[in-house]
């Protein structure tokens, strides 16, 4: 099929320059959320063969008849006895290649006798809870992006451009999307190198977010910066490996990168001091074996003045989705995470629709990527699919993203992400918790700013 010219936007190009002039999303396809659109912007009708269902939204939380024995416990496969309606190979990759990314197609051309993609019945019956639609409406008539699109304006959480009219607006819809006001737990980043060997970084994550608490009125009192300067505070504290035990990183991430630049503070356990840490973004490696780069976290983020971005319009393609098993506790690392890539068996797809913004390295700016491509879900605002190229315009990286519906947090969640060197035959799987409770959203109340200010950093780091 390729790229398809999506009858709900027109590509606004004069935009699509850094300077162009903040506009909000247009008085027609606000009218149209709820309607022949979700509330979040998705196409509600399903595809013209059915594999993309239509959208119902009439399960918001656990589904009736499941059993699950709350936050803090495995959040149970709503359809264990689901069997692929087919299995993608490199043997008969052909049929569906219309409906691949070219990322895909790299990895089935690059590990021909491994990579597979098992597909399965498309699902579009979970919902958010209600007050994220709410902010969802209200950012589609408010939201506008400034500053060379570097900050945004009139935004309260949930969701923004959730029909995006150009590149950028594009990647603020998935970098603004968010149900959650805190996330707290555990979890591995593991590097496997085509050797067989592996690199652990494991950490206590916590991230706060307060324009995402569902608490806070939906009015103009309460729209960014009016909470804080601060999209978000991040703090990991690293537990293996023992080199590195006792790492503490504060993060303190901005949601207007032209007024603040995002602050790192760490605290060096060796010197036992806390140190702020140099510009922490672009293209600086990060993770275990360093295969990956700080912004192609979530498929894009930090500052957008190194790229421009366009939009291509929506797309049909096969992504990860609903990947529950991939997160069975009862699963080893040696089974999950075999050479190349993680194990097919444990993965699932579905056929979706997705916006695809392509971001191009600006004349005279220096960065390991020339170009890049964020394929964005049409009902989470979710980055599935990341491709990264060189500076010659070769395909270099892929990024395969799973999520599930999470029934306590009311909303979908992002889990395991995937960077694959294309390259070097090496992969990172980040967030796993097979070895730990998963993930907590919107258990624990926030503990504000000032627990991830660089004197509490050293005072956690002392005890």
């Amino acid at each position: 099929m390729g790229l398809i010219k999506s009858t709900v936007i027109t590509l606004a190009l004069a935009l699509l320059a850094g300077g162009a002039m903040a506009q909000r999303m247009s008085p027609e396809n606000v009218a149209r959320l709820g309607k022949d659109l979700n509330p979040i912007g998705g196409i509600k009708a399903g595809s013209e063969d059915g594999l993309i269902p239509q959208w119902t939204g009439n399960v918001v939380g656990l589904p009736a008849g499941l059993k699950w024995d709350g936050p803090g416990t495995t959040n149970p496969d709503p359809w264990p006895q689901e069997q692929p309606l087919f299995v993608i190979s490199a043997d008969n990759l052909d049929p569906y290649r219309a409906r691949l990314s070219p990322g895909q197609i790299a990895m089935f051309e690059t590990y021909p006798d491994t990579f597979r993609m098992p597909v399965y019945p498309g699902h579009r019956e979970f919902a958010y809870y209600p007050q994220f639609y709410q902010k969802v409406l209200y950012n589609a008539e408010h939201a506008q992006l400034v500053n060379d699109n570097e900050g945004i304006t009139g935004f309260v959480g949930g969701a923004a451009f959730v029909v995006p009219s150009n590149g950028p607006e594009t990647i603020w819809f998935t970098r603004t999307t968010g149900a959650f006001e805190t996330m707290d737990g555990e979890y591995s980043d593991i590097a496997v190198f085509p050797n067989g060997t592996r690199s652990t970084r494991r950490s206590r994550f916590l991230q706060e977010s307060p324009y995402a608490s569902r608490s806070n009125p939906i009015t103009a009192e309460y729209e960014y910066p009016k909470l804080g300067e601060y999209a978000g505070y991040i703090m990991t504290y690293v537990t293996e490996p023992a080199r590195d035990k006792g790492l503490i990183t504060s993060i303190f991430e901005p949601y207007d990168y032209a007024k603040n630049a995002r602050e790192v503070w760490r605290y060096l356990p060796g010197s036992r001091r806390v140190r702020r840490a140099p510009t922490v973004g672009f293209d600086t490696p990060d993770g275990p074996g360093g295969l990956k780069t700080v912004d192609e976290v979530r498929g894009f983020n930090g500052s957008m003045e190194r790229f421009d971005w366009e939009l291509l319009g929506r797309q049909e393609i096969f992504v990860p989705y609903h990947n529950y098993r991939f997160d069975d506790p009862s699963l080893s690392y040696d089974e999950l995470l075999t050479k190349f890539h993680a194990n097919p068996d444990y993965m699932r797809y579905e056929l979706k629709r997705v916006w695809v913004a392509q971001g191009t390295l600006k004349a005279g700016e220096r960065h390991i990527y020339g170009k890049r491509r964020v394929y964005v879900d049409e009902d989470t605002g979710f980055a599935v699919i990341t491709e990264n190229y060189d500076g010659r315009g070769e395909l270099w990286k892929v990024v395969l993203t799973n999520n599930i519906y999470d029934y306590g947090g009311q909303g979908y969640a992002r889990r395991a992400q995937m960077y694959h060197d294309l390259r070097a035959g090496a992969y990172i799987a980040e967030r796993l918790i097979n070895d730990s409770a998963p993930m907590l959203y919107d258990v624990n109340p926030m503990k504000g700013p000032a627990y991830f200010s660089p004197s509490n950093v050293r005072k956690l780091g002392k005890r």
